[in-house]
């Protein structure tokens, strides 16, 4: 849609292509088959506190507030800088394994405090190339994700190198098949439940493989897009460079564009923000 509208803005015809939207090929089953425990979901209670909405939710939300006691920050990692995380990480891995890796370790150090605790990094997976039985339709729209997670005690995570993190986020998008996506639909069907981001969780959505640095209304590519503030503070974005840096071959098949860089934008809670500022560059 934003492709169309950006096409017309700059003078030229309307984009055309066959669109799917029929969003019965991802109904639950019937009756519901729930194969797997899906802990990255959690049933919605009077006491269950978060910025996730559930069916029996409003889906509007009202608008955000700038808290006081919330530090909100824009960390930029260059193409070099993920070059040497996935150096560090002693295996083959993708930029988004590499950066989600990072981040979570250097979260884990500035929430927790009690080493016995579990912590937990989800992230949305991409369902259109998992499922086969039957496969979605070539031209389907929408959002075809669910949420994968990766969890281990602090005390592991603090004592751990990168390749310990980076070999979890491999294993939770590795358990995402077509025989789990199925799962994760009927669980969702049974329970309406919304991703577990409670105690310190978090969420990690990575919107630089989304085409909104690439949308041109006519005076050219964005400098930036992403949020300026938002009340999702269990959110971590990944967004991408801006149109203003230099083009490379470094993020080539990763979905990274202009100068193959990560921008890096969180929220947290002043005090756990400055601790997490030391541990975020340690490269």
């Amino acid at each position: 849609m934003f492709q169309c509208l950006a096409s017309i803005c700059r003078g030229e015809e309307l984009k055309t292509e066959a669109l799917f939207n029929d969003r019965m090929i991802l109904a639950a089953r019937s009756p519901p088959y729930i194969e797997y425990a899906h802990t990255e979901y959690t049933k919605l209670t009077d006491t269950t506190t978060t910025t996730f909405t559930s069916p029996h939710q409003a889906s509007l939300s009202p608008p955000p507030k700038i808290m006081d006691t919330q530090s909100y920050k824009l960390f930029h990692f260059s193409s070099d800088m993920i070059g040497s995380l996935k150096s560090k990480a002693m295996t083959k891995c993708s930029s988004f394994e590499a950066i989600v890796a990072h981040i979570w370790r250097a979260r884990t150090r500035a929430v927790f405090e009690d080493p016995s605790e579990v912590s937990t990094v989800m992230f949305a997976v991409d369902i259109i190339s998992k499922m086969n039985n039957p496969p979605l339709p070539i031209g389907f729209i929408g959002n075809a994700v669910i949420t994968a997670s990766a969890s281990a005690q602090v005390v592991e995570l603090v004592e751990q190198p990168l390749c310990f993190f980076v070999g979890k986020v491999r294993s939770a998008i590795e358990r995402v098949t077509d025989d789990y996506v199925r799962s994760v639909i009927d669980w969702l069907e049974v329970h309406k439940g919304v991703p577990s981001t409670m105690n310190g969780n978090f969420f990690v959505s990575a919107w630089y493989k989304l085409p909104f640095h690439e949308l041109d209304f006519g005076s050219g590519r964005p400098v930036f897009g992403g949020p300026v503030v938002s009340g999702l503070h269990e959110f971590v974005l990944l967004l991408s460079e801006g149109s203003n840096r230099k083009s490379c071959k470094n993020g080539e098949g990763d979905g990274l564009k202009n100068g193959g860089g990560i921008n890096v934008w969180m929220v947290l809670e002043q005090h756990k923000m400055e601790r997490f500022m030391k541990y975020v560059f340690e490269m």
